[in-house]
């Protein structure tokens, strides 16, 4: 017998409902324009009622300006009572409680639904939401008179004929910002500590109370909505929301809901926490909050899902969703019949849902017709027997850089062998599609194979080569792209290792570190969660800084970089931080003799670690979020730089085969210093040092993803991980972890976590990282302890595609060689400044821009062939034309403009003298047709916080003291880079730092 059925009793009224269901206060928009009944409501309401035990009415604003959508309900006067009273008579006539919910939005108010008017709130902080408007920081007056607006609502909702109201404190409206310590800064009674942070939900409770009980009515029901969790910084917890309900229930009311689109949700704040909140909820409730019925909502479709809710701890279940489309959902729940969970798009009258509401659940609605012939497509050619004529035959797909080929063996009805030639393809990123699609479709005889992540191109390109071979064959394609396949089992086994060391993730920093232990000879497994290994560093250009000074004096200094050189040199001691004066002196000294080399006549590209060292330091300046100037960690900045040519030489010993013909820099780099690979992208890091790995005894194990780390009396001795089949592991350590998993720059409820910025642009903002960088390796560090520094750092990659995101697509050369223009088809910025400073320009520039080079440009055009160039112009990546006219013409810019700017720059570079933004380094003229123009707009590129570490990888916890048995390396950590990094840094660091966690976790006792 199921718990549904039975009647409860609230609160401390002597309200009782005759079964456990209610139906989820949901906006309608469907009011009239001042927030009054419409007919349409009434009929929306009224279907709905009859067995529901009550019916929870959606917000209705109790203050003119306090919407928060279009077409809300108001009970703001009491020229509204009238058709709320017809409202809730519909409702009760069916037998059901009709219960109001009331709100103000605060600073969610949207001006264009409040006449314009600015949003007011606790204080002047802005939501983190796109277009967000800073409010009004309430006065006490308004404070005071907010309160009394809460009370005549509920007066109004009494004389209207409803049997309760419903104080809605969730979903970061008004109430809740007032509790909350990100929206809440104030300084008096209402604001500061816990306690006057719930002064304002209190007083609203006390003031309905007494509205309720100037009528004597004893069972007048008042609730209470509420969000357990924010996921800001600072933010709501949920033992600040336990000591909320707590003063609420000793105050006295009849119910709790919580606001959750899960009533089995865990933690938002710490995900890596499973525990259902629901259950958190009851081991933390108080003798008060125990006496309080508390009411379930979200994921509740069916009977089933009912009982378990209530099961979990609900006495209560809120259905929303299950009401759109099944008005008598209650009647069929405790019948346990099946309760419909879409609508047919025919249904919008029959079901009685306003045309507003319709329109904002088309997630829910079908075409049931077309759904049937869909279904009866696939079951005719599930039924289809395939032949084939027995040969061998090669089709394409498209991948990375063109066709691939694919050759494909068949028998008359079996496919036999497929072979990919991937010799042009980007290996690395790639190969996991190329080995485990073509073994999937033979297995299972079947094209019904889901893509690899993070070789999503290359597994459709597969695919799209087999199935074109395929019908080349004679057989059927989309037959087997409909075949079913067989279920994969869930592994329930525990494999438990003991090894030396375990390193987390599989890119560049992590296979440095793995290897490094290997060369110790200490025995190593590296876990990546991903099917590929090479995370970032497959994707990057290649570009390796390190000061190599006896190279790079075989390469001529370039118009501008001398001048550089001269304003270090002029710059006074007395501005140089003391941090760093004395490499500063080093560098003035070695620059003293440049000096005298160039006056005789000796023109070659200077460099030195000192210079590398400050560049890099000073390069990482910015501001806080409270104004205050920061810096990265000198020693740790002192330990990149001194040893960077270490990585080079050890990197080399390795077999990475380096370009020693030129000398490159990195978009965002500063200075020409960057040793890059004749292997195209990073993937020549990732090969070789895998090979190396793998011949040395090395472990890597991928699709397995880290879970949390093993602790014992303090030190971190193990690790816990699951395998994407189900499999776990518990792998122990002689010597310690590495976490190596990079930063969280394809985690955008993370960047927004800490940077209120990012919510201003993250929806319209591509990526270029790897889909595995969501920080879960951060995560696991904090929660054994580990401080966390600079996470409000991210940077932007300037020269993103706007499509995409990517990096490396488009003409990606040197910036010394390009030009960007802006869409008025003039320069704006020294194309050799840092990414922060250009990215902001871009922003400031309309966000797309164009980088304009050369037909010369091909010759210094880094991480693509001939072939990639011209299939990148077919598709309108690079755009192509014979003249500087033409080319204005077609990306849309004055024509004159783009030809005055081309003709000026070049002028500068014929007098090594760019007298308008001071570009440092001048290399080529754009004058020699045919002319090129790259769409580029800013990506998320890297994020500079993480795991803080001192000079030896050791991760550090909140007092600075290094956690045994944990180190750290790459992206994951914060504290190198500070609030930018310069271009070209980032590998130097995951090579150098990956190459000392492996050190010091090889000799730790």
């Amino acid at each position: 017998m199921t718990k549904l059925i039975e009647e409860i009793k609230l609160g401390l009224s002597e309200a009782k409902l005759k079964n456990r269901i209610v139906m989820a206060p949901m906006t309608i928009q469907s009011a009239f324009f001042d927030g009054g009944v419409t007919q349409e409501m009434v009929d929306y309401y009224a279907s709905r009622s009859g067995d529901a035990g009550a019916i929870i009415v959606e917000s209705a604003f109790v203050e003119n300006y306090g919407r928060a959508f279009p077409g809300a309900l108001g009970i703001n006067n009491d020229s509204k009572i009238a058709g709320l009273k017809k409202l809730a008579t519909a409702i009760k006539a069916k037998g059901s409680k009709a219960i109001l919910q009331i709100y103000h939005a605060g600073r969610m108010a949207n001006g264009e639904f409040n006449g314009g008017h600015q949003p007011i709130s606790a204080s002047p902080v802005a939501a983190l939401r796109d277009n967000a408007e800073t409010p009004l920081e309430m006065t006490e007056e308004q404070i005071e008179g907010m309160i009394e607006n809460f009370g005549h609502a509920v007066n109004r909702a009494v004389l209207a004929g409803f049997d309760g109201v419903e104080i809605h404190g969730a979903n970061t409206y008004l109430i809740q910002q007032f509790f909350s310590p990100h929206s809440n800064r104030r300084t008096d009674k209402w604001g500061g500590d816990i306690e006057k942070r719930t002064a304002f939900p209190l007083a609203v409770l006390e003031k309905a109370k007494q509205a309720v009980a100037s009528h004597q009515m004893t069972d007048f029901i008042i609730g209470y909505r509420f969000s357990p969790e924010e996921i800001e910084e600072p933010g709501i917890r949920f033992e600040e929301t336990m000591y909320l309900l707590d003063k609420l229930a000793q105050s006295g009311l009849d119910y709790l809901h919580f606001s959750m689109g899960n009533y089995a949700r865990n933690s938002i704040v710490n995900p890596e926490d499973k525990e259902p909140l629901i259950r958190k909820f009851h081991a933390l409730k108080s003798e008060n909050v125990a006496k309080i019925p508390v009411i379930g909502v979200g994921g509740i479709a069916q009977r089933r899902d009912a009982d378990a809710a209530l099961d979990h701890g609900y006495d209560i279940v809120s259905i929303g969703k299950g009401f759109l489309v099944e008005p008598t959902w209650a009647t069929k729940a405790m019948n346990d019949e099946v309760c419909a969970e879409f609508a047919d798009i025919a249904q919008q009258e029959a079901l009685m849902i306003p045309t507003p509401l319709w329109e904002i659940m088309d997630y829910m609605i079908i075409d049931s017709a077309a759904e049937a012939l869909k279904h009866q497509r696939i079951k005719e050619l599930q039924s289809i027997e395939i032949k084939f004529e027995p040969g061998e035959y090669t089709a394409y797909g498209y991948g990375h850089n063109g066709k691939l080929p694919v050759t494909v063996s068949f028998s008359e009805d079996r496919i036999l062998d497929i072979l990919v030639d991937s010799s042009k393809e980007s290996d690395g990123i790639a190969n996991p599609a190329f080995e485990r699609i073509p073994q999937q479709i033979l297995d299972g005889q079947t094209l019904n194979i889901d893509v690899i992540s993070g070789a999503t191109v290359s597994s459709q390109a597969v695919l799209d080569g087999v199935s074109n071979a395929v019908d080349l064959a004679g057989g059927n394609s989309e037959a087997l792209r409909c075949k079913a396949r067989e279920a994969v089992e869930w592994s329930t086994e525990t494999v438990e290792e003991t090894v030396d060391v375990v390193v987390v993730g599989g890119g560049g920093a992590g296979l440095s570190a793995a290897l490094t232990v290997l060369d110790n000879n200490k025995s190593v497994i590296v876990l990546e969660k991903f099917p590929a290994i090479g995370g970032n560093t497959v994707r990057t250009g290649g570009w390796v800084n390190a000061a190599e000074p006896r190279w790079q004096k075989d390469f001529p200094a370039l118009a501008g970089e001398a001048d550089y050189l001269r304003s270090i040199a002029e710059t006074p001691e007395s501005e140089i931080a003391q941090e760093y004066l004395s490499d500063f002196r080093a560098l003035k000294d070695q620059l003293e003799n440049y000096f005298l080399d160039v006056d005789s006549g000796n023109n070659y590209l200077f460099d030195s670690t000192e210079l590398h060292l400050i560049q890099t330091y000073l390069g990482g300046k910015r501001t806080n979020l409270d104004g205050e100037s920061i810096y990265g960690q000198y020693d740790l900045v002192h330990t990149l730089t001194s040893r960077a040519m270490e990585s080079i030489d050890w990197l080399t010993e390795k077999g990475i085969d380096f370009n020693r013909g030129m000398v490159d820099i990195a978009v965002g780099a500063l200075w020409r210093r960057a040793h890059k690979p004749n292997r195209p992208k990073g993937v020549e890091f990732v090969e070789k040092l895998q090979k190396h790995i793998i011949a040395q005894g090395g472990r890597i194990i991928t699709d397995t993803r880290a879970d949390d780390l093993i602790i014992e009396n303090g030190q971190v001795v193990g690790i816990n991980a699951t395998h994407s089949n189900g499999t776990r592991y518990k792998l122990t350590t002689n010597h310690g972890v590495v976490l190596a998993s990079g930063g969280f720059g394809a985690n955008t409820k993370m960047l927004q976590k800490y940077n209120n910025y990012w919510n201003e642009i993250a929806d319209d903002i591509k990526t270029t990282n790897s889909p595995a960088l969501v920080g879960d390796g951060i995560a696991i560090g904090e929660k054994a302890g580990a401080d966390l520094v600079g996470m409000e750092y991210i940077q932007l990659m300037p020269i993103g595609d706007p499509k995409s995101g990517a990096l490396l697509t488009g003409l990606i050369v040197p910036p010394e060689n390009f030009v960007f223009v802006n869409q008025q088809g003039k320069r704006f910025v020294n194309e050799c400044e840092s990414r922060d400073k250009l990215s902001n320009s871009f922003f400031d520039n309309g966000g797309v821009i164009y980088m304009i080079a050369d037909e010369e440009i091909r010759k210094t055009a880094a991480n693509t062939t001939h072939e990639t160039i011209e299939r990148e112009i077919e598709e309108g990546i690079i755009i192509k034309a014979d003249s500087l006219e033409e080319l204005a013409h077609k990306i849309n810019v004055p024509e004159a403009d783009l030809c005055e700017t081309i003709c000026r720059y070049n002028s500068y570079v014929d007098d090594g003298c760019d007298p308008e933004f001071q570009k440092s380094a001048l290399g080529l003229k754009v004058e020699q047709a045919p002319f090129y123009a790259t769409p580029r707009k800013p990506s998320v590129h890297h994020t500079m916080g993480g795991l803080k570490i001192d000079t030896k990888a050791c991760v550090l916890d909140k007092h600075g003291v290094p956690i045994p048995g944990l180190y750290a390396a790459g992206e994951v950590t914060g504290g190198i880079h500070a609030g930018n990094r310069l271009g070209g840094n980032a590998l130097i660091d995951i090579f150098t730092y990956g190459r000392i966690a492996g050190d010091s976790v090889s000799y730790r006792n």
